[in-house]
């Protein structure tokens, strides 16, 4: 049976949780605002630490730089994908799913595709997330050689991402339907014109 001295003891520990969450929210928050300013290269833990009221020891405690962080950060949204995808119980998302679940996540999204974003983080974490799709798609193809696969496989997930930095880049004003009939139509099409050729690969 917990006695009170054993209450007292767990609560601070819970409180303990929340501010560590808190911390590391407010320096998501920070960071995401510097990236609209400047690389991440160029932001200092000083001023990282300055702009949301912590220390700079604060910061050590949970990151060993900027680099960390912003890393955490591609993680997050490589998690919010698979979430979702555990939570709709399917295979894979779909294109529109995904393109939702990025619009919810736009802030975030930001870090990547603002002037001083990384896109090839944001191709990274699409790739990651593309690779069943494509792979689903690219079956249509029949049997073709392991080149011809990974040649599409890039090639698509190129596009993709180029499409996906534009929505982002200009604040996702289209809805993400809009975006997801362009992507679906131009993977569609694409595979079919491959359907259609000879390949020498």
């Amino acid at each position: 049976m917990m006695t009170e001295k054993d209450t007292m003891q767990v609560k601070p520990e819970k409180k303990e949780d929340r501010r560590v969450r808190r911390t590391k929210k407010l320096l998501t928050h920070g960071l995401i605002q510097l990236m609209k300013e400047k690389q991440v290269q160029d932001i200092t833990v000083r001023e990282l630490a300055d702009l949301v009221d912590v220390n700079r020891g604060t910061f050590y405690a949970h990151y060993s730089d900027p680099y960390e962080l912003k890393r955490s950060l591609e993680d997050q949204l490589s998690d919010a994908l698979a979430q979702r995808l555990q939570e709709s119980g399917l295979k894979r998302l779909t294109s529109l799913q995904t393109l939702r679940l990025l619009s919810e996540n736009r802030e975030l999204c930001r870090v990547f595709a603002g002037p001083y974003g990384d896109h090839d983080a944001m191709l990274k974490v699409i790739a990651k997330h593309a690779d069943d799709y494509l792979e689903q798609e690219i079956l249509t193809l029949g049997d073709v050689s392991e080149t011809f696969s990974q040649c599409l496989k890039q090639l698509l997930v190129s596009s993709i991402s180029t499409v996906v930095k534009y929505w982002l880049d200009t604040g996702m004003k289209a809805a993400p339907e809009r975006v997801d009939y362009v992507l679906d139509t131009y993977c569609a099409r694409g595979i079919q014109g491959f359907l259609n050729a000879d390949s020498p690969l």
